[in-house]
């Protein structure tokens, strides 16, 4: 993921930076549910949705905030709450 990001770095297509950052940690959440917890998986399905709306909604600040920044929080929570 970081290379394709760092090509597109290169030739210039920053519209595409902000939703490839987001598809790929989503991409990388979801395979390591796997071998951790199982909510994982869901905070990687948020991000690629947030993924999606970060290419098509024309507010990719938004997005990123709302998917790396709120979303852990959210998800920060759930498991403190839900382990402790």
């Amino acid at each position: 993921g970081g290379i394709f990001i760092a090509g597109m770095l290169y030739d210039h297509h920053y519209r595409f930076i902000a939703p490839a950052c987001l598809f790929f940690y989503g991409l990388a959440l979801v395979n390591a549910s796997h071998y951790t917890l199982r909510e994982i998986r869901y905070l990687g399905m948020f991000e690629l949705l947030f993924g999606v709306s970060c290419l098509f909604s024309g507010y990719p600040l938004i997005s990123l905030t709302l998917g790396f920044g709120v979303m852990h929080i959210l998800y920060g929570l759930e498991i403190w709450y839900k382990k402790r």
